[in-house]
């Protein structure tokens, strides 16, 4: 009996007032202000990345076009006017 007595008479403990005030879990203004930057630097990436890959769309295209038609060297430009590839031209 004396047991259950002293199980009844200990006390529970309680959070005490000043762990509270130290932090509420809260971010606050500044975690919100950051989360929203981060938000539209995001959007913003991901304009840019489908536009670039637009351009490179169109331009595989392009030269999808110029690789169909026969090309011999003998036009006007002989070959001349085209763009050196990665491999082609001096090094800098």
């Amino acid at each position: 009996m004396s047991a259950a007595w002293l199980l009844a008479a200990t006390p529970t403990p309680s959070p005490s007032p000043t762990a509270q005030a130290v932090g509420n879990g809260s971010p606050g203004f500044l975690g919100f202000v950051f989360t929203f930057l981060l938000a539209v630097a995001a959007v913003l990436l991901f304009l840019s990345l489908t536009r670039h890959l637009r351009k490179v769309s169109r331009r595989a295209e392009q030269l999808e076009g110029e690789d169909a038609a026969p090309d011999d060297g003998t036009g006007p430009t002989g070959g001349a006017g085209r763009e050196p590839a990665d491999g082609d031209g001096p090094r800098g």
